[in-house]
């Protein structure tokens, strides 16, 4: 056997599937995922709560986590793993801690042939006990993120819901920290939403209950967000809604189109009301100052497929270029029909820096926006920096800070603006 002590083992851009299901849980301040391995899965909270969710709950100091680990390993195996699963299941759900329990496993456990669907079935307690698949091998964060989104969907409770006429559910949200900057975009798109004459009843997830999920039943037409296109393909064919997928509500164009497409589902017709014009206008007239500074730079962006989708869309309205996109996760419908003259999915960290570092004349970046991991491992060196999407250590939202919507429009804008204009940081100047 090779002796691989002292090897160095290159890291790649991606972030781990157990990752996704941790997000899910933050995002329902009552639910529970229970992770069937060895405490390795632990430290990954560490992703998010601390230091990308100030305001995360998945960790209590009274030792009541929301992550739950039973320490099993692959050897030696109990005698009857199953049964002894189950009776822990059984106890954390009439624990009274939880209102929805998550259960998936460590790909040592689904390789022993753990079926983790009927245990889940078997589990007769007073809260849902519901399944994850363990795909840890072939996923990676957002894959995990949309399987627990589809998990909760499947947990909600049977009852007849009578649904309400121009009621909107958005499925599939990405809501990866209990921060201002998600709340102001909630915010920012039922206010839009309501100038449309629709009434945004449920937000899955938004941060809240478990039980608050369900209202997505009563809905008349299901947003189908990208983060979560299974889960809301599941709510609609639960409730009978109208299903629109959609992209994010990211940029002047991009927030009038996704109005639109929801307008038209909902059956609403004559083009959007004038109030909501107006505020486009609005927008597009703070945004303008800014045109000179950063018309015509470079950037290069380091994060998710779906962010990048809205992004790219949006810096091509303030007149930037986007020669360069690196994506943290396994190849994606980008839903976007323009794609950068260099696009990465999951490199290695070597390899996206080397692509950075090999952009030169009209394609020398002026601004790398992207995530945290974008930063501490070099890639913006000599660069400014914009810290956007997850996880973000060092850019935190204690007050509204939306990115979505018109307002949202403007506050990215002002943020490429400050972070082209500002001081780079000093990592960026290592190097």
């Amino acid at each position: 056997m090779k002796d691989t002590s002292g090897t160095e083992f290159p890291k790649t851009f991606n972030l781990p599937y157990q990752l996704g299901v941790y997000l899910a849980a933050n995002a329902v301040s009552d639910s529970c995922a229970f992770m069937d391995g060895s405490n390795c899965v632990m430290p990954k909270i560490d992703f998010i709560a601390g230091n990308h969710d100030l305001y995360s709950t998945l960790l209590s100091p009274a030792g009541t986590h929301r992550v739950i680990c039973n320490m099993a390993g692959p050897l030696p195996q109990k005698s009857n793993p199953e049964k002894a699963l189950s009776g822990m299941l059984s106890g954390v759900a009439g624990s009274g801690l939880y209102s929805v329990i998550m259960v998936t496993g460590l790909p040592f456990q689904k390789l022993a042939g753990m079926d983790y669907e009927g245990i889940a079935a078997g589990i007769k307690g007073p809260v849902p006990v519901v399944d994850v698949p363990p795909s840890s091998l072939e996923g990676d964060w957002l894959d995990g993120y949309a399987g627990a989104l589809d998990a909760l969907a499947r947990a909600l409770p049977e009852r007849k819901l009578k649904k309400r006429r121009r009621t909107v559910a958005l499925a599939g949200y990405l809501l990866d920290r209990n921060e201002g900057d998600h709340k102001a975009n909630i915010a920012e798109l039922r206010r839009l939403l309501g100038l449309c004459g629709l009434e945004l009843v449920c937000v899955f997830p938004s941060g809240g209950t478990f039980a608050e999920l369900s209202r997505a039943l009563e809905a008349e037409v299901v947003v189908s967000l990208p983060y979560g296109r299974k889960a809301a393909a599941r709510l609609a064919q639960r409730s009978g809604a109208v299903l629109v997928e959609t992209g994010l509500p990211l940029g002047l164009k991009g927030t009038a189109g996704w109005l639109k497409d929801i307008c038209a589902a909902a059956g609403i017709k004559g083009g959007l009301p004038q109030a909501v014009k107006d505020l486009e206008r609005q927008a597009a007239a703070d945004i303008a100052p800014l045109l000179d500074a950063i018309a015509h730079l470079s950037l290069v962006y380091a994060g998710d497929p779906y962010l990048f989708s809205g992004l790219s869309a949006f810096t091509a309205e303030l007149g930037m270029r986007l020669p360069l996109a690196i994506i943290d996760s396994f190849p994606k419908p980008l839903g976007t029909g323009k794609v950068p003259e260099s696009l990465l999915f999951s490199p290695g960290t070597g390899e996206a820096a080397a692509a950075i570092a090999a952009l030169s004349g009209y394609s020398r970046p002026a601004l790398l926006a992207g995530n945290t991991f974008a930063l501490t491992e070099g890639y913006s060196r000599g660069i400014a920096f914009l810290e956007i999407g997850f996880p973000s250590y060092s850019h935190h939202c204690l007050g509204p800070e939306p990115y979505f919507g018109f307002a949202g429009a403007a506050t990215l804008a002002g943020r490429i603006l400050n972070s082209v204009c500002g001081p780079m940081t000093e990592l960026g100047k290592l190097g």
